[in-house]
């Protein structure tokens, strides 16, 4: 009677205990969303992503760090809060500090997060940050909830480059997290996408490809890249970008195609590229290539009597309207809508080089 009275208490005490543990994991996983933990969370997350997507950081950057850090260490001074948040409130604030390039405090922020509890996810994120946690992934194990380990893995191979990882990684986090992280980290995870065919020999130049935006000269770098594209300018031999911008603009790629001699409409080597100027440069090229220079305004001898252009926003008198009918008819570049070639939108890096390598 008494072994089975013992053998009970000891199946109860064990169930017990299990509850309390699978509860304290999921509570250090993930915490409520009203809670003073997910605002820091949140806020802390834009801060983040915006870390990841700029490469450098402003006063503006700082002084929101610093502002969130302040907060935090207000928020820990209330003696009543549970040490699973007191430890996941100090790993965020060490967070920020490692974003803000305060490597000490981020350690301090981290010492005081394991003394509190040791356990935290987020805690063991400012480890891996830090180099002190050298395997994030096997560390992981102990977690349940790996929603924000799947989160870092995507910012991990965002920033080595392992875009095709880091798509998979970011598509994962977001449907176990909170919305607002997709809404932080969306952008991160958009760039991942458009940069996921970058091939090895592009790797050189993941800094242009990743840039919203890009000049005249980074333009033809990227058109550099493959060797054939410019080899009648270059010969193949590596030249410094003065003489290579010297040799592509005197070859008249930068002039409109129905004002090649123009030198008023060309364009400088820090000119920011939009739709239009990059049609400009991938039309002469196609023709330069296909030897059809002497096609290159047949649009506009074609359309030299109608009224209207095809192209909502590019008129018929545009010096380069040869260069955005050719390349769409051509399927080097397409509309915006179907309608609108999108004329001023400024192009990325990656955009152009997904243009640019459609012509052989």
């Amino acid at each position: 009677m008494k072994k089975c009275l013992l053998f009970a208490l000891s199946i109860f005490a064990f169930a017990f205990l299990s509850c309390v543990s699978m509860q304290e994991d999921v509570y250090i996983d993930s915490f409520s969303e009203n809670s003073a933990v997910t605002l820091f969370e949140k806020r802390f997350s834009y801060l983040d992503a915006a870390f990841y997507a700029e490469s450098e950081k402003g006063k503006q950057f700082q002084k929101d760090a610093e502002g969130l850090i302040g907060d935090i260490e207000e928020a820990l001074k209330d003696v009543s809060i549970k040490k699973a948040v007191e430890a996941r409130m100090n790993a965020i604030a060490g967070c920020v500090a490692y974003d803000a390039g305060n490597k000490g405090l981020a350690k301090k922020f981290l010492d005081s997060s394991v003394e509190a509890y040791k356990g935290d996810v987020r805690s063991l994120i400012l480890a891996s940050r830090l180099g002190i946690e050298p395997d994030l992934v096997a560390a992981s194990e102990a977690f349940s909830d790996k929603s924000l380990i799947n989160l870092e893995l995507a910012i991990v191979n965002y920033s080595r480059g392992s875009y095709v990882s880091a798509v998979a990684k970011f598509d994962e986090a977001f449907l176990a997290l909170e919305p607002f992280y997709r809404d932080a980290y969306g952008t991160l995870r958009n760039k991942s996408w458009k940069l996921r065919n970058m091939t090895d020999n592009q790797t050189s130049i993941s800094d242009l490809l990743s840039l919203d935006r890009i000049t005249v000269m980074q333009m033809i770098i990227l058109t550099n890249q493959n060797p054939d594209l410019l080899f009648n300018y270059t010969s193949g031999k590596a030249v410094s970008e003065k003489e290579l911008f010297n040799k592509i603009a005197g070859s008249g790629l930068l002039n409109p195609a129905s004002k090649p001699l123009d030198e008023s409409n060309a364009l400088a080597r820090d000119s920011i590229v939009t739709r239009l100027v990059a049609a400009r440069f991938l039309w002469n090229l196609y023709n330069h290539r296909e030897n059809t220079l002497q096609l290159v305004t047949k649009y506009s001898e074609a359309y030299k009597n109608k009224k209207r252009s095809p192209i909502l926003d590019v008129k018929l008198d545009s010096p380069d309207f040869d260069a955005a009918l050719g390349c769409v008819e051509n399927e080097i570049m397409h509309l915006e809508d179907g309608i609108e070639f999108g004329a001023e939108k400024e192009i990325s890096g990656s955009e152009f080089d997904e243009s640019v390598r459609k012509i052989k």
